[in-house]
């Protein structure tokens, strides 16, 4: 053990020493992720989705005001008025948007008169979050609309029926007016309130975890070369005429990596969290069991690559590959619930999915300790299969 901690503490000593790493592992994924955090800011607010329409009003009557104004009620929907050209385009004061309304001249006196009309939505095909959930939000505005109209047709069906002479003009005047009445104050609705255990997230919350654990493989992967280039100059090699055993010198690698990415995991969480506010749970201990775990497992597979790869410039173009797909398949760059199912399966071969099943099972869900038992488990398992093997396979001499 004293052979093993003389190794730790001489890796430590060099990367406190090396500018240039910690560049890598601190400062540039903070600014990866404040960059993308901001940028993603005005699409997420609180946590949910927002979204601004363009709104073109040609209704000379009241119910375009009406439908605009329910639509504005939603807190997570900016009505700007729009031209015609400005909505045909969506683009407006060199702005893009997603989604454009067009309300027609004679919408009002068409659902007065309980007749069918339409509106005009531009979109834009390209735009795959905003727009989909801004046709959503307009269904739900129509809808109601329609319900109007439908009341009115009613009306005059039943009064005609029980009255040929009643002035059917009139009759549906009356039951839109009274039908719009009620939707500014429907017997039922339906109230919004946060599940049990949510939290109200910011972009922080949501893009630090996977940025997080992407770059902590990325640091291991640096720490990987180095032991190749180690390996390279000899300098393992000349270990074994002491008597050190290979299990000490590996693991005094791997303590000494292990503790690098804690560093980094840690202070990444830290300054999110007391410099952007993100939110760490309501378990300190569940959340350090998950820090400790991901380290524990990506200095593994820095382990594991160091053994698969015979010199640095393999190790960097095989770990950049494996890192950037398991980025992607274990939900580092977006979401696992908006995937396919069979990706989310294949994403779970990754140690990236375990782990920001636990992360953000804490910080996004409000999980408790006992709730992150299985990724942390999984992850513990996953690192010492990856450190086994490489340890058996890694050669302290060149070929």
């Amino acid at each position: 053990m004293r052979k093993l901690g003389y190794i730790t503490a001489k890796d430590l000593l060099v990367v406190a020493k090396d500018k240039g790493a910690w560049m890598t592992l601190l400062v540039t994924p903070l600014v990866v992720i404040v960059v993308v955090s901001f940028a993603l800011s005005p699409v997420y607010k609180g946590g949910s989705l927002h979204a601004t329409l363009l709104v073109t009003n040609h209704d000379a009557g009241g119910m375009g005001k009406q439908l605009t104004a329910s639509l504005a009620a939603r807190p997570n929907i900016t009505i700007q008025a729009a031209s015609d050209r400005e909505s045909e385009t969506l683009k407006q004061g060199g702005n893009s948007f997603g989604l454009a309304l067009v309300i027609p001249k004679d919408f009002s006196a068409r659902v007065q008169a309980g007749q069918s009309t339409q509106l005009q939505v531009y979109e834009d095909p390209n735009s795959t979050t905003s727009a989909p959930f801004l046709k959503g939000m307009i269904d739900g505005a129509v809808n109601r609309f329609s319900a109007v109209e439908v009341a009115a047709k009613v009306a005059v069906a039943e009064a005609v029926k029980q009255n040929q002479r009643a002035d059917a003009a009139a009759v549906a005047g009356d039951a839109t007016a009274a039908a719009s009445a009620q939707m500014s104050n429907q017997p039922i609705q339906a109230k919004e309130q946060p599940a049990s255990g949510a939290r109200q997230l910011n972009t922080f919350d949501i893009e630090t975890p996977g940025f997080a654990v992407m770059f902590l493989l990325f640091g291991v992967m640096i720490g990987a070369e180095g032991l190749l280039e180690e390996r390279d100059k000899g300098t393992l090699g000349r270990l074994l005429v002491a008597p050190v055993s290979k299990a000490s010198i590996i693991g005094g690698k791997l303590v000494a990596q292990f503790i690098v990415s804690i560093i980094q995991i840690t202070l990444l969480f830290a300054v999110g969290h007391f410099v952007f506010s993100m939110d760490i749970g309501n378990t300190l201990a569940g959340l350090a069991l998950m820090l400790v775990a991901t380290a524990f497992t990506a200095t593994s597979f820095g382990i594991l690559l160091a053994a698969l790869t015979k010199t640095r410039r393999q190790a960097s173009s095989i770990g950049i590959l494996a890192i950037l797909l398991m980025s992607a398949l274990g939900g580092s760059w977006w979401p696992l619930d908006i995937v396919p199912a069979f990706m989310r399966k294949l994403g779970h071969l990754s140690m990236n999915a375990w782990a920001l099943d636990g992360i953000k099972g804490i910080i996004i869900q409000g999980q408790g300790f006992s709730d992150i038992l299985l990724p942390a488990g999984v992850l513990f398992i996953y690192g010492s299969v990856c450190f086994l093997i490489g340890l058996k396979m890694f050669k302290l001499r060149g070929p």
